[in-house]
């Protein structure tokens, strides 16, 4: 998949689904890069406007809430997708979690016996090669 920042620059990334998750999750290393520099902000005491709590298996946590400028999986681009700032753990090896700020804009059809998942596009928001 590849990303849009708010400084024009694309980059690609692995990403792993995860319907259970409200929200997109990018490490804060690859938002600041992409020019969302308050995903850098780890004062307690002054926050960045767009911070938001969250609860995850880690615990409570703070982090960013960035719209990416655009989001391209396959032939599919999609505008404006909220996305946490938040670092994953290395263990899952994707850089990217893609969770239900994009998916509910995606038809999902898995075919557990034959290993396979088959994504389309469900609402008129994704704009298509």
């Amino acid at each position: 998949m590849r990303l849009t920042g708010r400084n024009g620059l694309v980059r690609e990334f692995n990403a792993m689904l995860d319907i259970s998750a409200e929200y997109c999750v990018l490490p804060k290393v690859d938002a600041y890069a992409l020019g969302y520099y308050e995903a850098a902000n780890d004062n307690p005491v002054a926050p960045a406007n767009n911070t938001l709590d969250f609860i995850s298996y880690e615990g409570v946590g703070k982090a960013a809430l960035i719209t990416m400028a655009g989001v391209e999986l396959g032939g599919m681009r999609f505008p404006h997708v909220e996305f946490v700032a938040h670092d994953l753990p290395q263990a899952t090896r994707f850089d990217v979690l893609l969770g239900r700020s994009l998916l509910q804009f995606l038809k999902l059809d898995l075919d557990y016996s034959n290993g396979q998942l088959a994504i389309a596009t469900s609402q008129k928001r994704v704009l298509e090669d």
